[in-house]
């Protein structure tokens, strides 16, 4: 894996770059939810402001593909980067809960930055890597979050809780600007394929829909991205609630959280890198085995035991990841690779949206030990489900399926 990083000198850049500015956003986002808890004292609150960071997604993730086009991926790129450092700056006027608003409207134009540069991101993955490198790559994208998330979660923990939200949100700031310069040094982030015309890229979108009408893989997937954010959502909103509410634990607590999670994906390409085949039914077995562990968390009475939970759900989770990334990459045509990851962005982050406002609302009548088993048990069941899909399905065979439609 280190081999292909030191060869692949485009995707090395954008993964340091990937790094920085999410080690920020965690940063930001630790102190954040942890001061909503503070000055509020209300899940709906935290519920409210994650909703909020997925709105955008809805709004701007189809756009996501056009823009990059217009603009070329590495400048739509260092737009969102430098635009976010500024917004990240109303977060420095925050004092009590009068000041909600400013969280509110400032997650709020954030996400609009990460709706447009997640999927850009994604997208130029495939187009700037040798092919036969995709699975070790994507399992540096785990690795990437995973680093995010100790590095970020954990540090911006300490340095708020030792040095107060205002300490956090400043690195925040800084990250989107380094981040950003480094962006600039990428020579480009283009396919080497021709560029179409306008007639026909307006073509691709339609066609994009025959594609998903005809494949099974491609509805399955869009089935996944539908029904398993509902449950990332209660997790997002139960990880600050458990360190917070359930075991006391303060800043800190959600710092531990969030670390150990980043431990998970880190550890996760020690795995997969065993996987040679079968991808969907093994990334659906994973999937169930989370459904099992969120299932045992929500019944934990120690913290240090839901700690190592956590992490334990999160390698069965970076596994996953990779495997359907890998499979989505190499199965779909790539020049529509931008409007899928755009869709699939738009989808996913919208439900998760929708399931941690709605999490944020149960949270006022259920436990948050109840609410973590009933997303325990919706995993064990889609991870049963898939699975059981998977077995009357053939990757090669969907990918000639989709080669001609494409063409057509």
């Amino acid at each position: 894996m280190f081999q292909i990083l030191k060869k692949e000198n485009s995707y090395r850049k954008l993964f340091i770059a990937g790094i920085i500015n999410g080690v920020g956003d965690r940063f930001s986002q630790v102190a954040m939810l942890a001061l909503i808890l503070n000055i509020t004292g209300s899940g709906l609150s935290v519920g409210i402001t994650m909703a909020l960071r997925m709105l955008p997604f809805l709004l701007f993730g189809p756009f996501s593909s056009s823009m990059a086009e217009r603009w070329t991926r590495k400048k739509l790129l260092q737009f969102t980067d430098f635009s976010r450092a500024l917004i990240a700056v109303s977060f420095l006027f925050i004092q009590s809960a009068d000041d909600m608003w400013i969280i509110y409207i400032g997650s709020f134009l954030l996400s609009c930055g990460e709706a447009l540069y997640g999927p850009t991101r994604k997208t130029s993955i495939p187009a700037i890597i040798q092919s036969v490198h995709m699975k070790e790559v994507n399992s540096w994208e785990q690795v990437s979050v995973g680093f995010v998330l100790i590095v970020g979660a954990l540090s911006g923990g300490i340095v708020s809780f030792f040095f107060g939200a205002k300490a956090a949100f400043s690195v925040n700031i800084l990250s989107f600007l380094f981040a950003g310069l480094i962006i600039r040094t990428i020579p480009s982030l283009e396919s080497n394929e021709p560029i179409n015309n306008k007639e026909k890229d307006k073509k691709h979108t339609g066609r994009m829909f025959s594609l998903v009408m005809a494949s099974s893989f491609l509805l399955m997937l869009i089935t996944f991205d539908v029904l398993v954010p509902l449950v990332n959502g209660i997790e997002n909103i139960l990880l600050s609630v458990y360190a917070v509410q359930t075991f006391h634990a303060g800043d800190l607590g959600v710092g531990i959280l969030y670390s150990v999670l980043g431990t998970g994906f880190i550890i996760s390409p020690l795995l997969t890198k065993w996987i040679t085949g079968r991808f969907l039914s093994v990334a659906f077995m994973c999937l169930f085995m989370e459904g099992v562990i969120l299932s045992g968390i929500s019944q934990s009475n120690s913290f240090g035991l839901v700690v190592i939970l956590f992490g334990i759900l999160t390698i069965f989770s970076g596994v996953g990841n990779t495997l359907l990334d890998t499979a989505v990459m190499q199965t779909l045509p790539p020049k529509f690779h931008g409007l899928y990851f755009g869709l699939s962005a738009t989808i996913a982050n919208t439900f998760i949206g929708i399931s941690m406002f709605m999490t944020g609302v149960l949270l006022e009548f259920i436990s948050p030990r109840m609410m973590g088993l009933i997303g325990g048990i919706f995993y064990l069941s889609l991870g049963i489900i898939y699975y059981l899909w998977t077995l009357h399905m053939n990757l090669s065979v969907e990918k000639n399926k989709l080669a001609t439609v494409a063409e057509n």
